[in-house]
């Protein structure tokens, strides 16, 4: 999920966007009939801390809804499931195979030393 600041848009912007209903369903804002960008309610997505464990079940049905979402679209509800389960694989796969992000950094530094040593 992309987070964006409204700190740093126009106070017209944040009028508009703070002046949306609160609809616990979320809101759908359409330009000449057409939906645009679909805005929920951020105690909706922060109830994605479900701490039951991965499965493949639900790998399955967020597999499903990425297929529907771009085969022709889901509705609101489902883009809110599909964030949820999305941020519960992250977390799972940042629990049983976390990125060797220290051990790539390590390595980069030897990389470049070699390489300032080999005056490339």
């Amino acid at each position: 999920m992309n987070h964006i600041s409204l700190d740093s848009q126009e106070e017209a912007v944040k009028r508009s966007v703070l002046s949306l209903p609160a609809d616990p369903q979320g809101s759908m804002l359409e330009l000449s009939g057409q939906a645009v960008v679909c805005v929920l309610p951020a105690s909706a997505v922060g109830e994605a801390d479900d701490a039951s464990p991965w499965t493949e079940a639900k790998n399955s049905r967020r597999c499903d809804l990425i297929d529907r979402k771009f085969a022709g679209g889901i509705t609101p509800a489902e883009a809110l499931e599909l964030a949820r389960l999305q941020e519960q694989l992250i977390r799972y796969r940042q629990q049983v195979a976390p990125l060797p992000l220290e051990e790539v950094r390590k390595l980069h530094q030897e990389l470049l030393a070699k390489a300032a040593a080999s005056g490339s």
